[in-house]
């Protein structure tokens, strides 16, 4: 039989086309001559013989290993000898006769060369080892596996996302203890602290400051004080008020000054962070763009999660497989109904979906008025300092806790009115769930906000000005103001956690009794609760938030919420396997990785509003804090510039001036342009890569019907 070869195309002659496809040279029959991929390459081909002698240097080193279809690019891994041979597509015999080859290729080296090539090699390796060896330090790894192995990876990336808030907020812990707590400690044992000056008599009163009981004092109030933040708490390293030591004391340490750096520098690592892992998650996604459409047949021989090992989890599975094609063919024909809808009939629609919204709107300003008559009924109540006594307690616990109650309440109920609402709206199945998560999402940063204002408004006298707060700059019924909001973050992040094992054991727990020994008619109404992962993300997410906007009244707060999370992991964890059951539409771990990220942005942006504001306009409280003496917290910056040499005070003035700013954005907008090329370039890329596996499907028929028609 007649023997073909193949050569190299040109790679540059054709770029919009599959010439870069370069075929190895090899014996071949002549049948190969006759796949649509070769016709294809060859119709393509402009320069049919080897461009230069690089090309022909490699096919004579390349002739030898293997009849396969090679890229250029992998010909020249080939060749690289730093590549591991266990890195390359290739059989064992042939990586044997590569290794003779570079073998041979060594003794042409120099001993330098052969030394340093040895180095890189053991340095390599060590740190393959090291990195194994640190594997199972790795936090909850046994356990991430196990959930991993049982329930598959959807549900295992929630408990992922939540140890990736624990890294965050044991690395926020160990900034603020290194740069702020210890430096505070250090100073406080050597008796340090700033001792009384003398204010002018018309503002005398903006010092009166005393956060201790006085009297004899019940036991139960100290419980309060716990749960509340008030009393011991107040005057511990907890809160802000703690910290008002100077930076003008013989310790040459500048507290305010690190106060402040330590939480913006954290603030924008985590923004970095973030945003990172998002871009990440976006380079995965943009691999499956909307135009590639996945058909039917695919998904049922790819959709698998091998990862499963529990024959009901597999059951499981396979409902979930089921259920994702009945959801694309009812999108499917939701877009038939949408292409066969009249004129009129979308303007019902559309009339529709405006009043369901319009509703939606109603419910979340009563949510948001009914979060502002809390915070301001609260806060009128714990100014009053009603008498001490058993009634008071249970009153006292009530109203410290009615904002953190009507906030949670809001984030229940609304929820479920949403997906009753979304029903009428005619949406695709997609487009339900998405709609939902994200009305969800703004509710709850919306209540954080709410909250944060209401505060704000409390704080600043601005629904009514009155001579306290023009003597102060605040209202001075806040003597403290900053350790107020501190307190009522500190509140939010308890009864999170508090509501998390309650609705676990007091919830779930029955739920789950009732399924398995209720009445027939029972159980089959009210089954075991689905354990759903958007929404367990989403109430992270808020804790995260609350913990962002009050680490810096309370800089410990990342502390006690690693604490939480710990216990959460195992909480949920416990009730996965007993009281729960798997949602029957799994959660797609690759789109879960950019949407926990976007929501976890949201909720950074939403924490950092509030602080920048507060940090640049409110006057700081002035008998406690680091930034008393200032008229606000941002006025330290500049008096520390001030102190700098004139060459680097030159130096900050031109970064901060108008020619800085516009050759800045002159060189981000050529990093830009660079980045939507190579993203333009990766596109392309990926559309040959596209039409090579359509070439090599058409390629695998033609040889099927080829031996069936021989045999």
């Amino acid at each position: 039989m007649e023997h073909g070869t193949v050569h190299f195309t040109d790679v540059d002659s054709d770029r919009d086309s599959l010439s870069n496809v370069s075929l190895h040279p090899y014996h071949q029959t002549g049948i190969f001559q006759e796949l649509p991929s070769y016709k294809t390459v060859r119709r393509r081909t402009k320069c049919p013989s080897p461009k230069n002698e690089q090309y022909s240097s490699i096919q004579d080193s390349v002739h030898e290993v293997s009849p396969l279809q090679f890229t250029y690019e992998e010909l020249l891994l080939f060749e690289d000898s730093r590549r591991s041979l266990r890195e390359l597509p290739i059989t064992l015999a042939e990586k044997r006769k590569m290794r003779e080859k570079r073998e041979c290729d060594t003794g042409s080296l120099s001993s330098w060369e052969t030394w340093k090539q040895s180095q890189q090699k053991s340095l390599k390796r060590l740190m393959e080892e090291v990195t194994q060896a640190t594997s199972w330090l790795e936090l909850w790894k046994r356990s991430l596996s196990e959930i991993e192995g049982r329930y598959g990876t959807g549900i295992q990336s929630y408990f992922t996302f939540l140890r990736f808030l624990v890294f965050l907020n044991l690395f926020a812990f160990l900034l603020i203890g290194g740069f702020v707590l210890l430096p505070s400690i250090r100073i406080s044992e050597m008796k340090l602290n700033q001792t009384a000056t003398e204010h002018p008599e018309n503002t005398s009163k903006c010092f009166a400051y005393d956060p201790y009981h006085h009297g004899l004092v019940p036991f139960y109030a100290y419980i309060l004080d716990l749960v509340s933040g008030t009393g011991f708490m107040e005057t511990s390293y907890m809160f802000y008020g703690y910290y008002t030591f100077d930076g003008n004391q013989t310790f040459n340490y500048n507290l305010p000054l690190a106060y402040l750096l330590t939480m913006a520098i954290y603030f924008l690592l985590c923004l970095c962070w973030i945003i990172r892992r998002i871009v990440s998650g976006f380079k995965q996604e943009y691999m499956h763009e909307t135009s590639y459409s996945t058909r039917h047949s695919a998904k049922i021989f790819t959709l698998w999660d091998f990862c499963i090992k529990a024959t009901v989890m597999g059951t499981l599975k396979q409902q979930s497989i089921v259920n994702d094609l009945k959801i694309d063919l009812q999108e499917q024909m939701c877009r038939k109904r949408k292409a066969e809808r009249s004129t009129k009939d979308k303007m019902v629609l559309y009339f529709t979906r405006l009043a369901l919204n319009l509703f939606i709107m109603v419910l979340l300003t009563g949510a948001f008025y009914c979060i502002y008559q809390a915070t301001k009924e609260s806060q009128q109540f714990q100014q009053k300092g009603n008498g001490r006594g058993e009634i008071y307690f249970v009153s006292g616990f009530f109203m410290e806790y009615l904002p953190p109650i009507v906030i949670s309440i809001s984030n229940i109920l609304l929820p479920f009115l949403f997906r009753i609402v979304v029903r009428y709206e005619e949406y695709p199945p997609n487009t339900e769930i998405n709609l939902i998560l994200i009305r969800s999402v703004f509710l709850r940063l919306s209540n954080l906000s709410m909250l944060m204002f209401s505060l704000w408004q409390n704080i600043t006298c601005s629904a009514d000005k009155s001579e306290d707060c023009e003597a102060c700059g605040y209202n001075i019924q806040y003597q403290c103001w900053e350790t107020k909001i501190g307190q009522e973050m500190y509140k939010l992040m308890l009864f999170d956690f508090l509501s998390c094992i309650g609705v676990t054991f007091c919830v779930e727990l029955p739920r789950k009794f009732v399924a398995e020994h209720g009445p027939v008619e029972l159980t089959k109404m009210l089954q075991k609760q689905q354990f759903l992962v958007p929404e367990n993300v989403l109430d992270i997410v808020d804790g995260q938030t609350i913990v962002w906007i009050g680490m810096f009244y309370s800089p410990l707060l990342p502390l006690l919420n690693i604490i939480k999370y710990f216990f959460t992991f195992y909480v949920k964890k416990h009730s996965l396997y007993n009281y729960c059951r798997p949602g029957k539409r799994l959660f797609r771990p690759s789109s879960s990785k950019i949407f926990f990220q976007l929501i976890l942005l949201f909720g950074l942006v939403v924490a950092i509003v509030p602080i920048v504001v507060n940090v640049a306009i409110i006057h700081p409280s002035l008998p406690c804090g680091p930034f008393r003496q200032y008229k606000t917290a941002w006025e330290i910056i500049p008096k520390v510039v001030s102190t700098f040499p004139p060459e680097a005070q030159i130096f900050l003035k031109y970064i901060t001036s108008e020619p800085f700013v516009l050759l800045l954005i002159t060189v981000l907008c050529m990093v830009l342009t660079t980045l939507v090329s190579l993203v333009q370039t990766n596109r392309s890329a990926i559309t040959q890569l596209k039409r090579h596996l359509i070439l090599a499907g058409k390629d695998k028929r033609y040889l099927v019907k080829k031996l069936s028609t021989h045999s």
